[in-house]
């Protein structure tokens, strides 16, 4: 008999996951309670059985997986380790978020108090929509082993070593560099848009910046959508940067452009309600537009 497997909680990136894990054979569970219809919905669609509470999912799941917005990440590991001390069940606890190392060893202290084992794990790749399309599952710590099984089930697993924050470093510099060129294309458009040279500058850059500019160009129309998530691990790079002596500045600033972004009425759009027809001058000529309009309302 397969593994019954927690996912908290199943959203973009945990849903698709989910799916191939059921798809996989896994019995799937996510402590849905409090979540939207669309969550919900989404998770009965896919497989996912919706157990109610953080603690049945505790009792149900063999092993717990996190996967969620990391800015939450801390709160949610602490909620898990006292639920588990509550039951007295001693189980794994992945996580699975953007969080520093600094915040991968503090879970790791957390669930060694709790009796519970911790496993750190960075994913690099998006979700799995598709069999050609697996996320791979960096992991590490003392227990990472004990995820071994899942690999080939919607997913790969790479084990990197027994030394705690290992598997949140390598996500922390992809993200480093994803979302924050995300971040700095989104913040040199809105002021060229702001200013009115937008198109000037677009027909330039993809000479300088070849191949580079396309791709964030063909993000943009979904960055606002995304921008509340990406706000939590734009600071677990800068508090990762502060901790080696590396400048955090740049990347406390792209948590501030997303942070901006996210109050854009495109920051109110889900992934399945985009306008895959906007074009990138529309996209900016609306994200300016909203933020011309807060600023007015202050005056």
């Amino acid at each position: 008999m397969k593994s019954t497997l927690g996912i908290i909680s199943p959203g973009n990136m945990g849903s698709g996951v989910g799916k191939f894990l059921v798809g996989g054979g896994f019995r799937v569970v996510a402590p849905l309670i409090h979540r939207s219809d669309f969550t919900r919905s989404r998770a009965k669609a896919i497989g996912i059985e919706d157990v109610g509470s953080l603690e049945a999912c505790i009792e149900s799941a063999d092993i717990v997986l996190s996967i969620l917005d990391p800015a939450k990440a801390l709160d949610v590991a602490k909620q898990v380790a006292i639920a588990m001390r509550k039951l007295g069940r001693s189980k794994p606890f992945v996580d699975c978020n953007a969080t520093s190392p600094a915040t991968a060893v503090k879970m790791f202290e957390i669930f060694k108090d709790a009796g519970g084992h911790f496993i750190d794990v960075g994913i690099i790749g998006g979700a799995p929509t598709r069999k050609e399309n697996f996320p791979v599952f960096f992991a590490s710590g003392p227990r990472a082993k004990m995820l071994d099984f899942l690999d080939g089930h919607g997913l790969r697993v790479v084990n990197l070593g027994t030394e705690v924050g290992r598997g949140s470093a390598i996500k922390i510099c992809n993200g480093a560099w994803n979302k924050g060129a995300f971040a700095l294309y989104a913040a040199v458009m809105m002021a060229a848009e702001r200013y009115g040279f937008t198109e000037v500058l677009r027909e330039r850059l993809p000479n300088s910046q070849a191949g580079t500019v396309e791709k964030i160009d063909a993000a943009l129309n979904r960055l606002p959508s995304l921008s509340e998530r990406y706000v939590g691990e734009m600071e677990q790079v800068a508090e990762t940067y502060s901790g080696i002596g590396i400048p955090a500045g740049f990347h406390e600033a792209a948590a501030e452009t997303f942070r901006m972004l996210n109050t854009t009425s495109l920051g109110n759009e889900r992934r399945e309600t985009i306008d895959n027809d906007r074009n990138p001058l529309e996209v900016l000529a609306k994200i300016v537009a909203d933020l011309d309009l807060r600023e007015k309302n202050k005056s």
